[in-house]
């Protein structure tokens, strides 16, 4: 398995997960680290995403020290060591809000009260190196040039292509759910489009559709999206549209 393809699974299990253990350095007991969960979302280049309160112990330790962790690990699984995990290392700091909010409320849409109650702001945890443990002996470091993915245009803008989802192809999403997930949604809602894939459901919940391959461009989504359709028409028994 090459660099490239490691990279695309641990991303991949990344996305399947929406919180994670933020590790900072400690400014009450120096020396010691300091774990707490926070809810995440990878931007497309690969860097996390967390919205944080300036009264939060977490957010006093990053302005004292911005070198922080993530670990992302599937908590309901019995056997944890025999689990997918990934630990991004990184330097946090001030994300701009209007590249990142109307992600974050479409996988969060919880956090839209945050603002009336205490001091939120999103922080950018920037990658620069990244653990990933697929499994008893599956174990790799995987440096930010294989981790980053190059920026392309469809990234900072995926709204038309999830507004068009979810006005014209909801039909095709349901199916997709049905196959992957074993839901059946009357409405779906997508979330979001990003390299590795989709999140969709309802909008009381979201899954993490993967692509089977890395799309660099925004033709490349759409094929995936199709292929996705296709694949569930098949293993379903339906008949494909003309």
């Amino acid at each position: 398995m090459s660099m490239q393809d490691i990279a695309f699974s641990a991303k991949q299990l990344s996305r399947t997960h929406h919180s994670g253990v933020l590790g900072t350095h400690s400014t009450s007991m120096p020396g010691y680290p300091f774990g707490s969960v926070v809810p995440f979302y990878l931007t497309p280049a690969g860097d996390a995403i967390i919205y944080i309160s300036d009264i939060a112990l977490h957010t006093r330790n990053i302005k004292a020290n911005d070198k922080v962790s993530l670990t992302i690990f599937d908590a309901a699984e019995d056997d944890s060591q025999a689990n997918g995990r990934v630990t991004i290392m990184g330097n946090a700091e001030l994300a701009n809000k209007e590249d990142v909010k109307a992600q974050y409320l479409r996988l969060f849409p919880q956090a839209k009260g945050y603002e009336k109650t205490h001091d939120f702001n999103f922080y950018v945890i920037r990658a620069e190196r990244v653990r990933f443990i697929g499994g008893f002996g599956k174990i790799h470091w995987i440096d930010k040039a294989y981790w980053q993915v190059e920026e392309q245009e469809w990234h900072g803008s995926p709204e038309g292509m999830i507004t068009h989802m979810n006005e014209d192809h909801q039909d095709a999403m349901q199916l997709i759910l049905q196959h992957k997930v074993g839901v059946n949604i009357e409405h779906p809602v997508m979330h979001s489009a990003f390299p590795e894939g989709m999140h969709c459901g309802s909008e009381k919940a979201t899954w993490f559709i993967p692509f089977e391959t890395l799309c660099v461009t925004s033709t490349d989504v759409r094929k995936a999206l199709v292929k996705l359709t296709n694949d569930a028409r098949t293993a379903l028994n339906i008949p494909k549209a003309s």
